[in-house]
């Protein structure tokens, strides 16, 4: 079966996959080897964005928020890397909808026509608190634009799952259309460029049934996914899951990418070296 080319497919897909019992698997792929091997072993979907590029040269998923290239022209050129070669699942690229450069509307045609079937918001600002993100919401440069942007992108028949981190931000992504709400508990801790600091599973849980349920009442259809902070490794995701209740799955991106990367070539890489030469 093809891979999904717009909403309409993806979101079939989609309850396809939870009608089977199984969970909605998402991941970040920072390159097209790990897009490749992301959809060998089931994801459903795989989503582009600048963080993945920085996360793959060894770089702090955080690399993403600051200015260290143009976040949307990094997903179209990695549009070239990983389109080709992924044969099913539905690639969705991270779109930066504060981008202030940009027509919102005709990036996202660009981004349908060039073969994505569905857009995220990221970078996005909900991963900035304090005095800077009070800042960037007085100035214009706001979560309401991220907002916009999936109501914009839902209208042009793309697949729309946008990070939502609290109650209000769920309700208003709901309202904006959203197909699958990502509820994003803070950057992946573990690992040699993960964070240290994070919010308990506990602490998860609660947060992520307050969206789902708070979402729920404005679309009963919504599918749920967790993401982030301490939800590192599956066995993290299944205690999620397993005290959560309407929570469809869960969308990974260092736990995907990163941290299997860096368990499986260091240990490759000792294996070769403990060798012993006859000489």
């Amino acid at each position: 079966m093809p891979r999904p080319t717009n909403r309409e497919e993806a979101l079939a897909r989609l309850r396809e996959t939870i009608a089977s019992g199984s969970i909605v698997l998402g991941a970040g792929a920072g390159i097209g080897l790990s897009a490749k091997f992301i959809e060998k072993g089931g994801a459903d979907l795989i989503v582009l964005y600048n963080s993945g590029r920085f996360r793959m040269a060894g770089r702090g998923s955080l690399a993403g928020l600051m200015p260290y290239g143009d976040a949307n022209a990094i997903v179209l050129e990695m549009a070239n890397e990983v389109l080709p070669i992924v044969e099913r699942a539905g690639v969705l690229a991270g779109v930066c909808g504060t981008d202030p450069f940009r027509s919102m509307p005709r990036f996202l045609r660009q981004l349908a026509d060039t073969g994505f079937c569905g857009v995220q918001n990221f970078p996005t600002v909900g991963l900035i608190d304090g005095t800077f993100r009070q800042n960037l919401e007085e100035t214009g440069m706001g979560y309401a634009l991220e907002v916009a942007m999936i109501a914009e992108a839902r209208a042009l028949g793309l697949l729309t799952t946008p990070y939502v981190f609290d109650v209000p931000q769920a309700q208003a992504m709901a309202r904006a259309g959203a197909d699958v709400l990502v509820v994003h508990m803070g950057l992946t801790t573990a690992g040699s460029i993960g964070a240290q600091t994070a919010v308990s599973l506990d602490d998860c849980v609660r947060t992520i049934q307050a969206c789902r349920d708070a979402a729920v009442e404005i679309n009963p259809d919504i599918i749920v996914l967790c993401h982030g902070g301490p939800i590192a490794r599956a066995g993290d995701a299944e205690y999620v899951l397993g005290r959560t209740k309407g929570v469809h799955g869960f969308f990974g991106a260092s736990s995907m990418e990163r941290l299997p990367a860096e368990v499986a070539i260091e240990e490759n890489t000792k294996e070769f070296k403990r060798l012993q030469p006859s000489l």
